[in-house]
This record gives C-alpha cells, structure tokens and sequence, in this order.
C-alpha cells in the first residue's frame, strides 16, 4: 500500500457505525483501500462514499469485500464513475451478502448491462428493500433492455420495497413492463421512474467513424486497393474529389462531444469542450457543430453558443433559436457554410454553450463537435 493508502486504511480499520466520506476525492486507491480495512472492521453499518471519482476497479474491491463483510448495512456510491463492470462485481456480491438492506448507485455510468446484472441478483438476494440505480450521470443510460430484465426480477423478488430509477431512458416499454411487474410483486411500495429521458435524442446524436474506416471508404474511392467483388465499373476518382466527396457526406472520424444529465444537485446551465489533438498528427477540419437539450416540458428557448481560439479570444458569439424536434427536444447543427469561423477551428479551441434562463427545464443537454483529419 501507499502511504496515502494505509492511512486510509488505519482509519476505516478502527471507524466505529457510520463512515460518512463524501467529497474526498479518494479514487481507486482510496476504495481498495476501505475495502479491505472493511474485511477485518465489525463495527461500521453505513458506508457513505458519494462522489469519490470511484471507478470500476474500487468499485470490484468493494464487492468483494461485500462477500465477507457481515456488518455493514448501506453503501452509498452515487455521484461515483461506476459503469458496467463495476455493477456486475457489485451484482455478483449481492447474489451472496446477507446484511446489506441500501445501496444507492444513481449519478454513475452503469448501462443496460450492469442493470441486468443487478437484475439477475435481486432473482436470489433475500435482504435488499431499498436500490437506487442507475440515474446517469454522463455516460451509461439504462434503457428498455435494462429496465426489463428488472421488470422480470421484480417478479419473484419478495423483499425491495424501494427502487429508483428516474432520470433514465428507458421509454415506454420499459415503464409499462415495470408496471406490470409491481402488480406481480405486491410488495414494491415505492417505484420512482419520473423524469425520464426521450430516446430520440440519441438517435439524433452525430455518427462515428474511426480513421480506419475512414481511410478504407476513402482508399476504395480513389482505387488505392481492391476489394473482392468489387465492381468493374467503379470508377477511381482523384483523392482531391475523393476528399472532396468524403468532406460533404455525413461522415465524422472523431466527435469531441460531453452529455450531461440533470440530477438534483446537478442542474445544466452549460457546457463547454476542446478541441482535441488530431491522432495522426494532421490536422483537423471541423464539420459540425451540434446542440441538443431534451427538456421536461416542450418549452422553445434561446442559447449563446460561444467559440473561443486557443488564446480564449471570442471569434464567435452567436444567440440562437434551437427548433423542436419531436415533442420537447430542441436541435440544432452548426455547418462551416453557415459561418466560415468554423472553417478556422483547430486543435485547442473551446466550444461554449450557454443555456441561460431556460436551464432549470433541462434534463438532458450534449455539446458535440465533429471533426475529420485531413489527408496530408
């Protein structure tokens, strides 16, 4: 162990009922850390470790430890960056732990996979009454897949009395399955699915490909190889044309993009990235940028999108109108022909939105920006 370790560890070996860490910035290091002073501690109940930077790998050490532990009661690891993986190991320990009655998991990146690994453990767990997972924090929405393998453990689970899910994505097939599944129970007192998020607005998000792709696509336009079964009559254009052609097609090697989630501690009034480095050292040539807010009522409004060069000096500040698109999403996409800054973005420049007055209405807010790497 570290240093920074073993004190962590002294500290949680001798810790007597709650251990309320929140906010301590304490990462893997810090979590395997706790977890195995928590191996050999018979005193502490309530394990309190929101917003942590935790991932995975704390996340596994802390099952494991879940599989001996026999005292503690809640484990709060919300606001953490705790994804599929890190549910499966926590799933795994509950299929087995016969103390744990609370765990919040909300305001991580657990997914559709993760979700059913919990699923699958609440099939046999026998002690859990309260589960609060997983309200996304950026990455890893649970969606109908996740929400029906729920549905089904509700089913034969007799002991959850408390299960919260709101914030996610898990549409209307998901909702009415998990309705269907609290008759069945009759024990479910509390099922929290409000507030969630239109699917539609990850299909409206910009597609990726990989600069091999790109380069295979752009090789089979200009006859740089040949493929099995292609056709004779396909024409090798020049790479100018070729590039070209590649330039005005819907098609992005890299998205420098962040989502973010509404939560309660946790409101959107902006976003803002940078431009990243190019993978292959070439340069970058921006094609697109994108806006997208999914909000609780179909409100319009207006935001500042501000582009700044890599010295933070404003070359572009634009108030704009976002139109609805479905029932309550609000789109809108920025090309080079609509103003030719963009054709001047590179590495190291920084994209702002501002979402101003209208911010409290917003669940869901992206900032993407789609690039290509030119063919030098």
């Amino acid at each position: 162990m570290s240093e920074r370790q073993r004190e962590l560890y002294d500290e949680v070996k001798h810790a007597s009922d709650w251990l309320w860490w929140t906010e301590k910035q304490i990462g893997n290091d810090g979590a395997q850390a706790v977890a195995e002073a928590l191996k050999v501690n018979t005193t502490v109940t309530y394990l309190e470790l929101r917003r942590n930077q935790i991932g995975d790998v704390g996340a596994r050490a802390i099952a494991e430890t879940l599989k001996v532990n026999k005292t503690v009661m809640e484990v709060a690891l919300s606001g953490n960056q705790i994804g599929d993986a890190g549910a499966q190991a926590i799933a795994e320990a509950l299929k087995v732990n016969t103390t744990m009655e609370r765990l919040h998991l909300c305001n991580n990146r657990v997914g559709d996979a993760g979700a059913q690994a919990i699923a699958e453990a609440l099939k046999v767990n026998t002690n859990l009454i309260w589960l609060h997972s997983p309200q996304p924090e950026i990455l890893g929405w649970l969606v109908h897949i996740g929400a029906l393998a729920l549905a089904e453990a509700l089913k034969v689970n007799k002991t959850l009395t408390d299960l919260t899910l709101e914030n996610n994505c898990i549409g209307q097939v998901g909702i009415q399955a998990l309705g269907e599944a609290r008759k069945v129970n009759g024990i479910l007192t509390k099922l929290d699915i409000q507030g969630q998020i239109n699917p539609l607005a990850f299909s409206l998000l910009p597609r990726l490909a990989t600069t091999e792709d790109w380069q295979s696509v752009f090789h089979l336009l200009t006859g740089r190889h040949e493929l099995e079964n292609q056709p004779a009559l396909l024409p090798a254009l020049p790479a100018e044309v070729a590039e070209l052609v590649m330039h005005e097609a819907e098609y992005l090697q890299g998205v420098q993009h962040i989502h973010q989630a509404w939560s309660r501690n946790n409101q959107i009034d902006f976003l803002k990235l940078t431009m990243p480095r190019s993978s292959n050292g070439n340069s970058i040539r921006v094609k697109a940028i994108q806006v997208l807010r999914e909000q609780s009522e179909a409100k319009s409004g207006r935001f500042d999108l501000i582009v700044r060069d890599e010295l933070g000096a404003v070359r572009y500040k634009w108030a704009a109108e976002a139109p609805v698109v479905g029932s309550n999403i609000q789109l809108v996409t920025i090309s080079p022909t609509d103003h030719p800054v963009i054709r001047q973005m590179r590495e190291g420049w920084e994209v702002e939105v501002r979402f101003g007055q209208y911010y409290s209405f917003v669940r869901l807010a992206s900032l993407s920006v789609g690039y290509i790497e030119r063919q030098d």
